[in-house]
């Protein structure tokens, strides 16, 4: 399997035309990668998902929902309150953790 795609897979991919990809290119960072001057977009897994979210948050049932900068915002806020909610779980998993390592010295203390 290929690490990256043209932006005719992309768009063969996610039935997207090609110019409103590279439309949203120009518009976000982070949706493609040029590796020569050429200037040809490559995308990964991670870009196609961007594009993928991207597409899902401007369309609902085949009618344009919302502008690019209103997805934007839409997508930046689903980021941020993801990353958020790892960093809670990441943060209870430690309390858990400490409480458990606590448990196991008082163990140890009595056995002592």
């Amino acid at each position: 399997m290929k690490k990256y795609k043209t932006i005719k897979e992309v768009s063969d991919l996610l039935d997207i035309n090609q110019h409103v990809i590279r439309y949203w290119d120009s518009k976000f960072e982070g949706l493609s990668i040029r590796f020569s001057s050429k200037k040809q977009r490559f995308f990964n897994n991670d870009h196609i998902k961007k594009i993928q979210d991207l597409k899902k948050t401007l369309y609902h049932n085949g009618k344009h929902i919302y502008s690019l900068d209103l997805a934007d915002k839409i997508i930046n806020n689903k980021k941020n309150n993801y990353e958020q909610n790892s960093k809670n779980l990441d943060s209870k998993k430690n309390t858990v953790d400490i409480k458990k390592l606590m448990t196991i010295r008082e163990s140890l203390n009595k056995l002592l």
